[in-house]
């Protein structure tokens, strides 16, 4: 299994790594957040762009100041409407975003799997200062029949960590991400989780089927079924 890096965090066989969403309308929102983040037990902060009332609206500087002020490696990311986040793609403004992410050295993007040919030079860029890429996929409202297909599939892009989400029907939906999991993490750090209360037990257990990370909030979660971070802190000690 490839050990999972992002900047100066790495997981482990013991554990995953925690990551806490940071999501925020206004910069001064963002920053309000950042410092709790900054203060939790996470081990990595996302922050969740995609939240602002106008993200191609952001300026280096700002860009800088989070990238700044974090104290954990940061991970940017725009989660597009299409997947779950709060705003639709909008090629130059999302450019516009990961450029600056890229110039301000975060130590992690997110680019969904579905916009790799779109925004491939994104990619490239990001590879080339040592930034990690991670390549997700969101289903929000089912699990796929074939999940090794689907992981398979994303291995094979050019991203550096495989990240898929689903919505489970049952338990056995659960169970079939994790062993899917446990047959495809040999090659890439994947980062998978059933979402939801149902899946919530992929969050403490995915790690042991080899997933690296998994998510948890600071207050308000960034998608259904994300537990609080003391509450996953203490699951891991």
């Amino acid at each position: 299994m490839t050990e999972l890096k992002i900047g100066s965090a790495v997981a482990t066989p013991e554990r995953p790594l925690i990551a806490v969403p940071v999501m925020g309308e206004t910069m001064n929102d963002v920053l309000v957040m950042l410092e709790q983040a900054n203060d939790s037990q996470a081990d990595v902060i996302e922050w969740r762009v995609d939240y602002l009332t106008d993200p191609g609206e952001l300026q280096a500087s700002q860009m800088q100041t989070i990238a700044f002020n974090a104290d954990k490696p940061l991970i940017v990311t725009w989660r597009t409407t299409a997947e779950g986040g709060q705003e639709d793609f909008d090629s130059i403004a999302y450019h516009w975003v990961y450029q600056l992410a890229i110039a301000s050295r975060v130590a992690a993007v997110d680019v969904e799997a579905a916009l790799l040919e779109e925004v491939g030079d994104v990619v490239e860029d990001a590879q080339s200062q040592g930034i990690i890429v991670i390549g997700s996929r969101h289903y929000f409202d089912e699990t796929p029949a074939d999940l090794d297909a689907e992981l398979q599939s994303m291995v094979e892009t050019q991203v550096d960590v495989v990240k898929l989400a689903v919505m489970p029907n049952d338990d056995g939906d659960v169970q079939r991400l994790l062993d899917a999991t446990k047959v495809a993490h040999q090659t890439k750090p994947l980062i998978t989780m059933a979402m939801g209360e149902l899946g919530q037990r992929s969050r403490f257990e995915g790690y042991q089927y080899g997933s690296q990370l998994t998510f948890a909030s600071l207050g308000e979660s960034s998608a259904p079924g994300q537990p609080g971070v003391a509450q996953l802190k203490a699951h891991f000690e």
